[in-house]
């Protein structure tokens, strides 16, 4: 499986939560996050002007874990650390990992 940058990912949760992108003409990361649970695709009717059959289109969206992931990686994006953090392959964050990352933040 391929891997991806921190801000790799940060960019493709956030085009997945302030855009709606079509599932068709996703870049390759969605697929990657699809995988680890961040993100799932919703079946949205089209509305076009012209009269005649629209296909439904697969938009993708997040999980509730995407949305906790994007809230996480957007709180680091804005620490001094985010400089040399953001090229770093991306690891998904565990439950086990994020008390001591909460802990470390608040000392």
């Amino acid at each position: 499986m391929t891997t991806y940058s921190n801000e790799a990912v940060l960019e493709a949760l956030r085009r997945a939560q302030y855009r709606q992108v079509p599932w068709a003409r996703r870049p390759g990361v969605f697929q990657y996050l699809r995988a680890l649970g961040l993100m799932d695709t919703v079946r949205q009717r089209t509305v076009a002007p012209a009269p005649g059959f629209h296909a439904p289109v697969d938009i993708a969206v997040l999980t509730e874990r995407g949305r906790a992931e994007f809230a996480r990686l957007e709180h680091d994006e804005r620490l001094l650390s985010w400089t040399a953090q953001r090229m770093n392959d991306y690891v998904v964050a565990t439950p086990e990992t994020r008390p001591a990352a909460a802990l470390e933040a608040r000392s």
